[in-house]
């Protein structure tokens, strides 16, 4: 068994809500630049892309305010024990399907759902320890309740074998 089955940069593990954030930042100056030049567009049509414009600003602030509380937290360690491997599929209204690859683990009473991706599902092995390094992930949008005895984490830096004493 390797002892290091996934490690990536401070960069990858914040990837997407980076994306998110430069994305609607772009788009929200797109439309008001087009707000702003449009001349032939009625007044109201005028306001209404500067308002959206304005709420795709809001929507980028608030992503690029939690990657960076995330970050400024710092990362955590912690040694957990993988109890089981769970697929999980959604589908969207427009047919489209999402997998996540969920790797359930504990450390004493502390339940964590690690967020992974394909490979590392592989690697990982039920009944094993784990050193597990990570960042919580802080969002204004996110619905899943981040407890003292649950965390989801998917900003996951580096998933190393630990010694088996080291896992209650």
């Amino acid at each position: 068994m390797e002892p290091v089955i996934y490690s990536t940069s401070l960069l990858w593990a914040f990837l997407s809500p980076i994306g998110t954030t430069l994305f609607t930042g772009l788009l929200g100056v797109f439309a008001l630049i087009a707000a702003i030049l449009q001349k032939k567009q009625g007044k109201g049509a005028r306001i209404a892309m500067a308002v959206g414009s304005l709420v795709l600003f809001l929507f980028s602030f608030a992503t690029a305010a939690g990657v960076f509380a995330s970050i400024s937290s710092g990362t955590e360690t912690v040694d957990v024990r993988v109890n089981d491997k769970t697929i999980g599929t959604s589908t969207s209204d427009n047919g489209g399907t999402s997998t996540k690859y969920i790797l359930a683990a504990t450390a004493g009473l502390v339940s964590y759902d690690m967020i992974v991706n394909s490979r590392t599902y592989d690697l990982a092995q039920v009944d094993t320890c784990y050193q597990v390094t990570f960042y919580k992930f802080k969002s204004l949008t996110d619905s899943t309740p981040d407890t003292d005895m649950y965390h989801r984490i998917e900003a996951i830096t580096r998933i190393e074998t630990a010694d088996p004493a080291a896992c209650p």
